[in-house]
């Protein structure tokens, strides 16, 4: 049993709830009271970041390279679904039925489809979404981590030195890859649709995703319980987009600035019927795979975000 397996049996007897062992980060999972939103303990470790050269439909700039984890870390099952996002950043009495758009962020008018949708798509309570939250730029995630930060601080609630954010991208791959070497998080026939959508949702019938981390999603999670981490929506992560550094690392949090941030994770795309289509995806849904959006970017269908609770850091920054 290597490290990050007795890591996580050791914490596995604490309850989901237990506001003390999480303090320890000893609670194998912990849920976000007010929100439910599932975190999952991801353990340290080190492992090899990017991938090979002969790696299936890999980009250039995915160079090999160690990068060690060194503290443990919580990350949300699922991506932020729209339920968690409105009900931390709209007022209690928002007018929902007032609104004339079924997706994206309210507050910020960034929806990506008129009224007349509505109908169409059989849209009703939007405050109980459980399709992920699109449409939100990274400075709109990175304000639903500060105040999600805001609340479990005054509540007492958080491990010393630790806050919600967005995770860099070497603890998004990380636990991603949840141990695995290959492609995925998983084995299986990556030329075939139907053995991906066991794991991702690709598209079809649409942009419309399907629900999150709730039982109407039949689709895996990897080896550490966390949800979608290939396909749905791209995520995003505190890194500035660059070429990676030479050599191992430890804790790397990305240049200082850019002009893009990092998303990993891929997205859906619609009407995916056949396995070619699934094929042609193979590049943007890998383990290793990277790609950068502008910060301010806010209409995207295809690019949402999950949170950490993990070591404030220095990286990241605006």
């Amino acid at each position: 049993m290597g490290l990050a397996a007795v890591f996580l049996a050791s914490a596995a007897a604490f309850a989901a709830d237990d506001v003390a062992a999480l303090k320890q980060l000893k609670a194998k999972e912990w849920t976000v009271p007010g929100l439910d939103m599932r975190m999952m303990l991801i353990p340290p470790g080190t492992f090899t970041m990017g991938s090979p050269a002969n790696e299936l439909a890999r980009w250039e700039e995915e160079t090999q390279h160690k990068v060690t984890i060194a503290r443990p870390f919580y990350m949300a099952a699922c991506e932020c679904r729209q339920r968690d996002y409105y009900k931390l950043m709209l007022p209690a009495d928002y007018d929902y039925d007032a609104w004339e758009y079924p997706r994206g962020p309210l507050h910020d008018g960034a929806a990506w489809r008129h009224k007349w949708h509505r109908g169409k798509f059989g849209v009703h309570n939007l405050k109980d979404y459980t399709y992920p939250i699109e449409c939100v730029s990274w400075y709109g995630a990175m304000e639903f981590c500060r105040k999600l930060t805001e609340l479990e601080k005054a509540a007492g609630r958080l491990p010393e030195g630790y806050v919600y954010r967005l995770p860099t991208e070497a603890e998004w791959e990380y636990a991603c890859r949840a141990g695995t070497r290959g492609p995925f998080s998983f084995e299986g026939n990556y030329s075939k649709c139907y053995e991906l959508q066991r794991y991702m949702y690709l598209g079809g019938g649409g942009w419309v995703k399907f629900g999150v981390g709730d039982t109407e999603s039949d689709r895996k999670p990897n080896a550490w319980g966390l949800s979608d981490m290939h396909g749905n929506v791209y995520e995003w992560c505190l890194d500035w987009y660059a070429p990676y550094e030479k050599g191992p690392q430890t804790d790397p949090t990305g240049p200082q600035k850019g002009s893009e941030k990092v998303a990993r994770g891929g997205g859906a795309v619609p009407w995916v019927s056949d396995d070619m289509l699934a094929w042609g995806m193979l590049p943007f849904v890998r383990s290793a795979s990277r790609y950068g959006f502008e910060p301010e970017t806010d209409h995207s269908v295809i690019l949402g975000f999950r949170v950490v609770l993990a070591p404030q850091v220095a990286g990241g920054g605006k």
